[in-house]
């Protein structure tokens, strides 16, 4: 198999690579994407029981099993290319004709775009057909996360006007994508990398590192607060820190990022069976 990408032969893969998913996939996928619903019909159960009475979750239950649903998602993704470091499965992906480079941009469009937006896009439906069909059910999500967008928007355009901060939802949302896209691609990793305990060694290394950054910080951040005189700052220094800390942050998800999709792509490189 020639290493050049072709995109007609990158588009028949990517629809089989997306079937593939599916069939593997099928069952964590139901359960995870129908979280409203499952959690609705446990809720509802539990209430009519203990009760005698029709209560539907309140709004913060649901955002909260909205979070846990997508944090499970995260989790997950040890799993979806996971079946790679078995000699049967792996072998099988080996053979497949496509090259190197066009398993490799199908891996992250599945695993970073696809995967991400069918899950909000099946937990959210459920979610707003729920609340037209059950009037107790309260607003859909959707209109719940439009309004606080809305009420962001305004409530940042009240502090720009009232401080020297510049805020806008980009401001927020740009590091919460950086960092999103960084989690998929670190479990994602892991989880062609790890034979066994994929999950548990993923979070095994997670916790290392924030040990020894806690460390680190601990050790490095009390004589630089005791040798600071916040008197002294004026209110142009403490902007320019602010938004170098959240620029920081967004160049540190990026290169991460990036240093994440390279170990994707050598170990897709060095995948033996």
């Amino acid at each position: 198999m020639t290493e050049t990408f072709s995109f007609q032969r990158f588009w028949t893969y990517f629809k089989y690579d997306l079937t593939q998913m599916w069939r593997n996939h099928s069952k964590a996928a139901i359960l995870i994407g129908g979280a409203s619903a499952i959690f609705y019909v446990m809720w509802l159960l539990f209430s009519l029981v203990f009760t005698q009475e029709w209560h539907t979750p309140v709004i913060e239950a649901r955002v909260a099993v909205f979070a846990l649903a997508f944090m499970a998602l995260e989790l997950y993704q040890v799993r979806t290319y996971g079946h790679l470091t078995e000699k049967k499965a792996g072998s099988a992906y080996l053979m497949l004709p496509a090259s190197r480079a066009e398993k490799f941009v199908s891996m992250l469009l599945i695993t970073i775009v696809v995967i991400p937006f069918l899950f909000m896009a099946v937990y959210l439906l459920l979610d707003g057909f729920l609340s037209l069909v059950d009037p107790t059910y309260g607003k859909a999500l959707v209109t719940s996360f439009s309004s606080a967008y809305i009420k962001l928007i305004e409530g940042l355009a009240q502090i720009n006007a009232e401080s020297p901060f510049r805020l806008s939802p980009s401001t927020m949302t740009v590091p919460s994508i950086a960092s999103f896209i960084c989690s998929f691609l670190y479990f994602l990793l892991c989880g062609i990398c790890f034979k066994r305990n994929k999950l548990v060694g993923a979070l095994a290394i997670l916790f290392a590192i924030s040990t020894v950054l806690s460390l680190v910080m601990g050790l490095v951040m009390p004589p630089i607060f005791e040798n600071l005189d916040l008197d002294l700052i004026d209110e142009d220094t403490l902007v320019r820190w602010t938004q170098g800390i959240i620029n920081g942050g967004v160049i540190f998800s990026c290169l991460c990022s990036v240093g994440l999709g390279w170990g994707v792509w050598h170990r897709i490189k060095t995948l033996q069976h």
